[in-house]
């Protein structure tokens, strides 16, 4: 007995130690975000202040930090932005920061493997910028986001403790649309053109680019399709935008016309008779 005993004990200790998964204290985060035409994938650990004095005593002033804990936080970019106007080419890198009481001091830096700051090397900064440290209200966890989310920019923003730092990037969308419409009117066929030509239109006009190059999408859009009552109604903000409020007004009508129609055949309501209202009443008033 005692033989097998012992053969079983040292079989045990040839036995491959199993994985203990256990509460990691900054457990790792992963956060996608598109912005324009641009995807966004931050990848970083996240520390608690845990009642502790944070900047200026547990990362200190003026010392390079990995912005977060364990390996080096990364920021990749499906395409070309500019930050602090310097072109920062898309791809994959690891962000350093190093704190003050006033500014930091931020780094993109090619080489995105580092453990912590270990092996980190000037000699791969891609980009380096200051940027003003703002007081903010308490952050518990340490937090990175994209913020301030426009067509053609963006914020990546730092948060922990009572302070906020905030790193505006910008990037080129209007190229890359243009491609990408002409490529869609291209690839689409005949019965789906028309969404095209209206996706078209509307992009032209949320960024106010070229009006008469909307209206021409969205008529060719109306012409291949009469019975949506949105295309009716972009395209009399459109002309309304062009200060052709008459015949805003009588696009909207008929875009009160067509969705009353398809509701009364579908048996739904139509919901959107309040705003079309409102708006043929502000563009009478303009009118006059």
């Amino acid at each position: 007995m005692k033989r097998i005993i012992a053969a079983a004990l040292l079989m045990v200790g040839f036995m491959p130690a199993q994985a203990q998964e256990l509460p990691a204290p900054s457990p790792t985060a992963t956060l996608s975000q598109r912005v324009g035409l641009t995807d966004v994938t931050i990848v970083y650990s996240r520390p608690s202040v845990k009642g502790r004095e944070i900047f200026g005593d547990l990362v200190p002033f003026d010392k390079l930090w990995r912005t977060g804990a364990n390996m080096n936080t990364t920021v990749e970019f499906s395409s070309d932005v500019t930050i602090a106007g310097k072109k920062l080419p898309a791809g994959k890198y690891s962000m350093f920061t190093i704190p003050s009481a006033d500014s930091w001091e931020v780094i993109f830096n090619s080489k995105n493997d580092h453990s912590g700051t270990n092996g980190y090397s000037e000699e791969n900064d891609v980009i380096r910028t200051k940027v003003e440290a703002e007081t903010s209200e308490m952050t518990e966890t340490f937090t990175i986001d994209v913020n301030d989310i426009q067509s053609e920019s963006a914020s990546i923003v730092l948060m922990w403790d009572k302070t906020k730092v905030a790193i505006p990037f910008t990037f080129d969308v209007k190229e890359a649309a243009m491609a990408n419409i002409d490529k869609a009117l291209a690839d689409s066929d005949e019965e789906g053109k028309w969404r095209v030509y209206r996706n078209a239109a509307n992009y032209y006009y949320n960024n106010k680019m070229d009006m008469d190059k909307a209206l021409d999408y969205m008529d060719k859009s109306i012409a291949a399709y009469k019975t949506s009552w949105y295309s009716y109604y972009l395209r009399a903000e459109i002309l309304a935008e062009k200060k052709m409020y008459k015949e805003a007004i009588k696009a909207a009508e008929m875009a009160k016309e067509v969705g009353m129609k398809s509701s009364k055949t579908d048996g739904t309501e139509f919901g959107y008779n309040e705003m079309i209202d409102n708006a043929i009443a502000s563009w009478k008033a303009m009118k006059k």
